[in-house]
């Protein structure tokens, strides 16, 4: 148009996202529709109304989804400009894992993405359009609905700004031409400010002793209201039965305040101001040590020490807290304060003793009533997962969630649905584990009382992988991602953490990826001497990225993890297998010992990726045979995920289209269509429906 956009016009085109069609026929429609003045090389913005080309490319968006994934977009459209999924289908009445297949219709297409705990749209343009083509009613309605259901529910959502106006109006404004005027939004109902139930506390002490970081934002008002008062109830009647030495002048009214505002203080936002409000809680507690809020502040000062990589002073901090247990400690805090230090020592392989203390705990949660089992069963849970023994966690998780969907679990939740992911994907479920992945993200974002966490990331992380491939994730680690690359409490918590980042890498061919990574590791190691676990996980993420065959022998052989470990052997397998004129004999042999390891562990998704490497270099699997079915050619030879898209490619699906079928990337879809083309002894897509046809 030979102008420079004034601000208005600047803002409605980013509106676009950067989608050049988008642009193009945004600006050619408002210059059709005499939306823009150019003066002077000056573009100017006259009517801010989406023209028809935008609202029609919209339309034909919209109208390219199923049934449902097109409910669920006019919906979130109304809603706002970013929304929860669990909201939505609140809204719709369905459940989270139902809404996926619609949910990953629409990712699939461009509309929406996940950035973070939110989903958005990628064009606000559209979703505008969108939200426009539905009558105002409709829209207020929406509206409102999800404004109760965020207020039912406690969701801190920021409250986006289309709440408070109604088509550029006024909520309260008459629409024009209607003889009624929508009702204003109802106020937010206001949270209880002087409750004396201890229910809040249940739900957040463990997310505040648990938690291996700290809030990035302070508490809602009503919710540190809400739990002053509960907190208070409870220190007063716990008090009140114990004789405190040295304290025995100050009321007790006096003395449960001081301890309340010290403990809701801890819930800070932000690391620094956290580990300050802890150190001034310590140094003026004067030997008490056993009270209530020293002990917190014990714990607190245990998990930053443990989040930013410091893990003796972690350790130390954690010991100490559990020594600091007294009759000044309420019985509420004994068992998430055992169960901090046990999931620690887990982290760096000290499993015995991490057992122990939470058997303890648990036989102190149970003294204590229902709604505390939950956490016990949750840490136990991540305890079977790092010590990989999978089906054990995946039952102390369903465990821990059960009781905690009857109880309200705040902290629990989340993290038992990680560990859920990691199991599913151990065995090769991704369906499940992409479920447990959205249901795990709504839990995050929909409890105000849980705490950032490592966990809920990586998880998400490896699903994106499955779904994705390697270049694509490789994409996303350096945006969405990029924090997992460096981080000290993932690299302690997944021992095969570091490895597989630089495993992706290399498969997208990003080298100064892998040597990031490398470099994170073996910093990380090097600044906590003593630690096995640490030194072994760097060694097997520098022998991948230099190729170095001893390195991975020994990272296979002293890795305390049993998958690591797998994961380390099944890694000198396919190196010494690159080099199959010297060392394909030994590469087979440690391919084949990588394989008994998994299905020891019962890892069945590993078990098939290495089957599938064998086979595709012709390596007999002559240690851990197929179970009932011989690895042979023909139909029979395929895996239950070959013969599935095998079928699905007889029907005339394209490849993206079979991908949305089976939870998998198009690219992944790609590599298994070639497996079944070698396997069956053809070469086109055709002969795949005529052998199918042959067969039946």
């Amino acid at each position: 148009m030979g102008a420079a956009p004034d601000p208005k016009l600047a803002a409605m085109i980013s509106g676009a996202g950067g989608n050049p069609l988008l642009i193009v026929e945004l600006v050619q429609g408002l210059r059709e529709e005499g939306s823009v003045e150019i003066s002077q090389e000056r573009a100017r913005l006259l009517d801010e109304r989406i023209p028809r080309r935008v609202r029609d490319l919209a339309q034909h968006w919209l109208d390219s989804l199923s049934d449902k994934a097109r409910q669920l977009v006019q919906v979130a459209a109304a809603v706002g400009g970013s929304f929860m999924v669990v909201e939505v289908a609140s809204m719709l009445r369905e459940t989270t894992a139902s809404m996926l297949p619609a949910l990953n219709e629409t990712i699939a297409s461009g509309l929406l993405i996940c950035p973070g705990e939110q989903t958005v749209f990628q064009h606000e343009l559209v979703r505008r359009s969108i939200a426009d083509a539905l009558p105002a009613a409709v829209r207020q309605a929406l509206r409102q609905d999800v404004s109760a259901l965020r207020r039912q529910h406690c969701l801190q959502v920021p409250m986006p700004p289309e709440f408070l106006v109604t088509d550029g109006r006024p909520a309260g404004t008459p629409v024009p031409g209607s003889t009624d005027a929508p009702s204003p939004l109802p106020a937010p109902a206001p949270l209880p400010a002087s409750s004396t139930e201890p229910g809040i506390v249940h739900r957040l002490l463990p997310a505040l002793l648990m938690a291996r970081s700290t809030r990035t934002e302070p508490l809602p008002l009503g919710l540190a209201d809400e739990l002053r008062a509960s907190l208070t109830a409870v220190l007063q009647a716990h008090y009140a039965d114990v004789e405190l030495t040295g304290t025995a002048d100050a009321p007790l009214a006096e003395r449960a305040d001081r301890i309340t505002r010290n403990t809701v203080s801890l819930f800070a936002d932000g690391v620094q101001r956290a580990t300050t409000r802890a150190r001034a809680i310590l140094a003026t507690h004067q030997g008490r040590d056993d009270e209530a809020d020293a002990v917190t502040a014990t714990v607190v000062m245990s998990n930053l020490e443990w989040a930013v990589g410091n893990l003796a002073e972690g350790l130390r901090w954690g010991q100490r807290a559990v020594q600091c247990l007294g009759p000044a400690t309420p019985p509420m805090w004994s068992p998430y304060v055992r169960l901090a230090l046990a999931t620690k020592l887990s982290d760096i392989g000290r499993f015995e003793e991490a057992e122990g203390l939470i058997s303890t705990a648990r036989t102190e949660a149970e003294a204590l009533g229902q709604p505390h089992t939950a956490t016990p069963s949750i840490a136990r849970a991540m305890l079977l997962l790092q010590s990989s023994r999978l089906q054990e966690a995946q039952d102390s998780a369903r465990a821990g969630l059960e009781v905690a969907a009857k109880t309200g679990g705040g902290w629990v939740v989340p993290v038992g649905q990680a560990v859920l992911i990691l199991v599913a994907l151990r065995r090769g479920d991704l369906a499940s584990a992409a479920d447990y992945a959205w249901r795990c993200r709504a839990a995050v974002g929909a409890d105000s009382t849980v705490f950032p966490s490592i966990h809920f990331d990586w998880g998400e992380c490896l699903v994106a992988t499955a779904q994705l491939g390697a270049r694509r994730t490789a994409e996303l680690l350096t945006t969405t991602y990029a924090h997992l690359l460096t981080s000290p409490q993932l690299f302690v918590e997944e021992a095969a953490a570091a490895a597989w980042f630089v495993r992706l890498a290399l498969a997208a061919d990003d080298m100064p990826l892998a040597s990031t990574v490398v470099t994170a590791a073996e910093r990380f190691a090097a600044a906590n001497p003593g630690r096995p676990t640490l030194a072994v996980a760097a060694l097997h993420a520098r022998g991948l990225l230099e190729r170095d065959s001893e390195a991975l022998r020994q990272a296979a052989r002293e890795h305390v993890s049993p998958c690591a470990g797998a994961l380390a052997e099944e890694d000198l397998g396919i190196l010494l297998s690159a080099q199959e004129e010297k060392n394909g004999a030994l590469g087979a042999a440690a391919l084949r010992s990588a394989l008994q390891r998994f299905v020891q562990i019962g890892s069945q998704g590993d078990i098939e990726r290495i089957r599938a490497f064998m086979e595709e270099h012709g390596t007999p699997v002559t240690s851990a045979p197929r179970q009932g079915r011989p690895a042979t050619a023909g139909w029979e030879a395929l895996t239950d995920t070959e013969r599935s898209i095998a079928h699905l490619v007889s029907d005339g699906l394209t490849n993206r289209q079979v991908a949305r079928r089976v939870s998998l990337s198009p690219h992944t879809v790609n590599y298994h269509l070639r497996a079944i083309f070698r396997k069956l002894g053809i070469g086109s897509r055709v002969e795949v429906a005529r052998h199918i046809t042959h067969s039946a």
